[in-house]
């Protein structure tokens, strides 16, 4: 397989089969990811990484590497064992795989009310939404899973009443969306999309893991190594305004 970050500065190639997949939901590839996280296990010796990563350990067992410039999240490390995940979202054109098992899995939750607020992996950056959270939205398009690493999932936030502090880091996506991550552990924060619209990453908020999307959008660029909840509202492009 071959894959690359959103902006292409992090490129990997990967040399046999991988020893298994997983999308994994715990809090921390939630954070990263801004949904959850679809990996492939390899030997390490198997897989070629070029360009500059950014690693950050957030146990002391494990480190989680993403592109400094637009915050891909791309790569889990367990310095114990020879294995290395790789992010199957950011893998150029059909993996021709299948996820074989899910991690973490929280327990389904009602929505709760607002006002939310959490931080990012690190602690550097937190944000609080005074209102309650609208409908979660969740993104296949080829550039939202280059940067999440599979599927991240989002929450609108149209009057801005959002507060968001600390240290972001910016990148600009083709057509003019403004992608905001923290620059030292890669967490996932918003989307500022080119018509104003801010959309803040569900993936941060704890108080969020066990709702499921209420939209999936650009169904028609999903990844071959998943599957779409049958009977949900989905839309193959951008979907309902």
């Amino acid at each position: 397989m071959r894959g690359s970050c959103h902006c292409g500065a992090v490129r990997f190639e990967t040399r046999g089969p991988p020893r298994r997949t997983s999308i994994c939901h715990c809090s921390q590839c939630r954070r990263q990811s801004g949904g959850t996280w679809a990996s492939a296990d390899l030997a390490r010796g198997d897989v070629t990484i070029t360009g500059e990563v950014r690693w950050y350990h957030a146990t002391d067992r494990a480190q989680r590497g993403f592109c400094p410039t637009c915050g891909a999240f791309l790569f889990w490390e367990d310095e114990a064992s020879d294995e290395i995940g790789v992010a199957l979202g950011a893998v150029d054109g059909p993996t021709e795989l299948v996820v074989l098992r899910h991690l973490y899995v929280p327990d389904p939750a009602a929505q709760p009310g607002g006002p939310l607020r959490d931080a990012c992996l690190c602690g550097a950056v937190t944000v609080t939404l005074d209102a309650d959270p609208g409908a979660i939205t969740a993104c296949h398009c080829v550039q939202c899973r280059k940067t999440s690493g599979h599927v991240p999932h989002s929450l609108d936030d149209p009057d801005r009443l959002s507060r968001i502090e600390g240290e972001v880091a910016t990148f600009q996506s083709p057509g003019g969306a403004l992608r905001s991550f923290c620059p030292t552990c890669g967490t996932k924060i918003a989307f500022d999309g080119p018509t104003g619209l801010l959309s803040l990453e569900a993936g941060l908020f704890d108080a969020l893991a066990g709702r499921a999307p209420d939209l999936h959008i650009f169904t028609a660029f999903k990844g071959d190594y998943y599957d779409i909840p049958p009977n949900v509202p989905a839309a193959p492009e951008a979907g309902p305004d």
